[in-house]
């Protein structure tokens, strides 16, 4: 009779981890993968640190700093209109330039210069003398105001005053118990007729130009067209206005070939006379 074998017993499964290490046991050393060491440089770390911090200051305090300097500089008199001063101007005050702009020293300089071109030409709306305006700015609150002027022909009496007449024509609402002694003073004409006596004018030489202190539309001898003009050199020109522009040329001949003051006649000829007793004792 044979007796049954005895089974021999099983070990127990092994669990992942043992499993795991026993394959790490057996892997040969040199085979083991290692971990790679980490290589920190601290200062550098520091660095990088330190200048984020900075960079996020900057980021918060820049605008800060901005908003505190507008705010200063609007708080402070450099904001707003100091000192006005007006160039190129000859017959007009400056101070008449500088209320023509309607500046306060309460106006911000910031509102002046976005407007600049609205003030000047308000100024030229204003003055009918100033022919051109702008603005420029020197400093923080410095305006300067340049100008140019329409020039003066003359002037023309009228209700007891002198009128400035500018050569564009426009005769100036605002007269003078004084005019300027080197423009001459029209006088008789009508609103028609002063426009063209100036076109006339202004087509003599500039010397004779400026030896002529008055011009009067005497209208003498039946003729509409006649005119008579005081010089500042003691003569006196009795002419037609339609042919003036053309005679007034032989004006310095006639008086250098003459030693005696008197008429200078250029209404139908050209030649002088003496003053009548009359027209002697109205130039005295």
């Amino acid at each position: 009779m044979a007796w049954p074998r005895k089974k021999k017993p099983q070990p127990d499964p092994l669990t992942p981890w043992q499993q795991y290490q026993a394959r790490q046991q057996q892997t040969p050393r040199h085979d083991r993968r290692q971990k790679p060491k980490l290589n920190v440089d601290l200062p550098k770390v520091q660095n990088l640190r330190r200048r984020k911090l900075v960079r996020n200051l900057t980021l918060i305090l820049l605008p800060l700093l901005i908003l505190l300097g507008v705010f200063g500089y609007f708080a402070s008199p450099l904001s707003k209109v100091g000192l006005v001063s007006v160039q190129g101007v000859r017959t007009v005050p400056d101070q008449q330039v500088i209320n023509a702009t309607k500046l306060s020293d309460d106006d911000l300089m910031l509102s002046v210069i976005l407007h600049k071109k609205a003030i000047a030409q308000r100024v030229q709306n204003s003055l009918p003398e100033i022919k051109q305006a702008s603005l420029t700015f020197t400093g923080l609150n410095h305006i300067v105001i340049k100008t140019s002027e329409y020039e003066t022909i003359g002037y023309v009496y009228q209700k007891h005053t002198y009128h400035k007449i500018l050569i564009t024509g426009k005769v100036l609402k605002n007269g003078t118990q004084t005019p300027v002694d080197t423009y001459p003073v029209f006088s008789g004409f009508t609103a028609k007729e002063l426009p063209q006596m100036i076109s006339l004018l202004q087509q003599f030489p500039k010397a004779i130009q400026r030896d002529i202190s008055e011009i009067d539309a005497s209208r003498g001898d039946a003729n509409p067209y006649q005119i008579s003009m005081n010089m500042n050199d003691g003569y006196r020109v009795i002419a037609d206005s339609r042919t003036i522009a053309n005679k007034i040329k032989y004006y310095p001949a006639i008086v250098s070939q003459v030693k005696k003051k008197g008429v200078i006649d250029l209404e139908v000829g050209a030649f002088w006379r003496a003053y009548s007793s009359a027209e002697k004792s109205s130039n005295d």
